[in-house]
């Protein structure tokens, strides 16, 4: 399973890598790039959290169905929540689920919940990794402040169009972006993988 994780990252990884040789195709000279190019870093940057929330998704959904109840008890039944929290359900919720085994109603359960989750800050990251017993080691916790950056400028990307908080003499109304700040969150993805990877690795 892992091994099927890997392959989806490592494609999702290698649009980031098109992306960037893209900036680089066409990104030449000294100076501020204009907008237009510099769009391109803040797609890659999009894109950079997206791999990386679907690797921890494609994680959870193998590792949580595994786990005892203390873990997924906060999991709704699938169909019986109308807002993705875990309620008491009725026999009757079950009639939906009929001829289904146990172990298929909860990772069809497990499978809609993820569908909803998103990962807004490390905090959230390091809740997910406890919840399918991976320890947020100091290896982890190191690379977590990168995470975090980047995951806070995807959000001002996403939600306020990368737009700068200063606007005045000598400031720019969208803010800058640089190809190495993009290549250090990259490279601070891989690293975060390969640290959670080593618990699945005999």
């Amino acid at each position: 399973m892992l091994e099927d994780i890997m392959f989806t990252f490592d494609k999702n990884f290698l649009r980031l890598n098109n992306l960037i040789g893209l900036y680089q195709s066409f990104s030449t000279g000294r100076g501020r790039r204009p907008t237009n190019s510099l769009d391109v870093l803040r797609a890659t940057t999009v894109l950079a959290h997206s791999t990386l929330e679907d690797y921890l998704r494609n994680l959870l959904m193998w590792r949580l169905p595994l786990q005892n109840k203390d873990k997924i008890n906060h999991i709704p039944l699938a169909g019986a929540s109308e807002n993705g929290r875990a309620t008491k359900f009725t026999l009757g919720d079950l009639v939906a689920h009929r001829g289904k085994t146990i172990d298929n109603i909860i990772s069809t359960s497990i499978h809609d919940y993820l569908g909803m989750q998103s990962f807004n800050d490390t905090s959230e990251i390091a809740a997910a990794l406890s919840s399918i017993s991976v320890p947020v080691t100091l290896e982890i916790q190191g690379i977590f402040p990168s995470i975090n950056q980047m995951i806070t400028r995807r959000h001002n990307i996403v939600h306020r169009a990368d737009r700068a908080d200063t606007i005045g003499r000598g400031h720019h109304k969208i803010k800058s972006i640089s190809i190495q700040k993009v290549e250090y969150w990259k490279k601070s993805i891989d690293k975060l993988v390969f640290e959670i990877n080593q618990n699945f690795i005999n």
